[in-house]
């Protein structure tokens, strides 16, 4: 098993804060969030998240979540996965659990965060596992936008950036700045 080398992004302050699963390895590889591709970081241009596009995807993370020089209202975004300890790019090989419910929620304690952004269905199946969100169609697109608060925080549900089942995914990201 690889070591994590993606470096969490958590601020004092945070106007959003994305909650992945797992550090995939070709982000890890590269030592840098979403640096696969473009599609995570075109995906929030699209919605308005970011106000300028990315044109190198090893460079979106420390742009937008290293700085609030493109982001919407210079907005403080952090990024973290649920599962710190596991590097795979397959979600089947990822497990998740209730301590790592229990760290994001410390980490919402410990900071000033406005809205967290759960990023895939195994992040947000843990959470409503744990009794903090309630989604109303777990199959269908009416599971995503404002799921659950955790004390001042609001939880937000959008589908995974990648893959092609969820069309117009900007339509839900879009949710997080409005």
């Amino acid at each position: 098993m690889s070591k994590v080398n993606l470096i969490e992004y958590v601020h004092p302050k945070m106007d959003l804060l994305f909650v992945a699963l797992n550090a995939p390895e070709v982000s890890n590889t590269n030592a840098h969030w979403f640096s696969y591709n473009l599609s995570f970081w075109n995906l929030l241009f699209r919605a308005g998240v970011i106000t300028q596009t990315i044109s190198d995807p090893k460079e979106g993370d420390v742009i937008v979540f290293g700085s609030n020089v493109i982001n919407h209202k210079n907005w403080s975004i952090g990024v973290t996965d649920l599962n710190r300890e596991v590097v795979a790019t397959k979600s089947t090989q990822v497990t998740t659990d209730s301590t790592q419910v229990k760290r994001i929620l410390s980490i919402i304690e410990t900071k000033a965060v406005k809205r967290i952004c759960l990023m895939h269905s195994m992040v947000a199946d843990e959470f409503e596992r744990n009794g903090i969100i309630v989604r109303n169609n777990k199959q269908g697109v009416n599971a995503f936008g404002i799921v659950g608060k955790y004390k001042s925080t609001v939880i937000y549900e959008v589908p995974f950036h990648s893959g092609n089942s969820i069309p117009n995914k900007e339509i839900y990201y879009s949710k997080l700045v409005s």
